[in-house]
């Protein structure tokens, strides 16, 4: 959970700047963004096979 955390400070600081010039509203929206959009939807994972929780998901729900 630690490297999921740091990984994801690092992606919203790159992308967004500074911590001290996001409200506390689009921080919330930011990680919405981050974790539903790009984590769970389009990041391909080495441990899934090179495919995306959401291919998995769906590979395992059709079956």
């Amino acid at each position: 959970m630690e490297s999921f955390w740091a990984t994801a400070k690092r992606e919203i600081r790159h992308v967004w700047g500074p911590w001290e010039d996001i409200t506390r509203s689009e921080m919330r929206t930011i990680l919405f963004d981050y974790i539903e959009v790009f984590y769970n939807r389009s990041r391909h994972q080495q441990r899934l096979g090179d495919r995306t929780p959401a291919e998995v998901y769906a590979a395992t729900r059709a079956a």
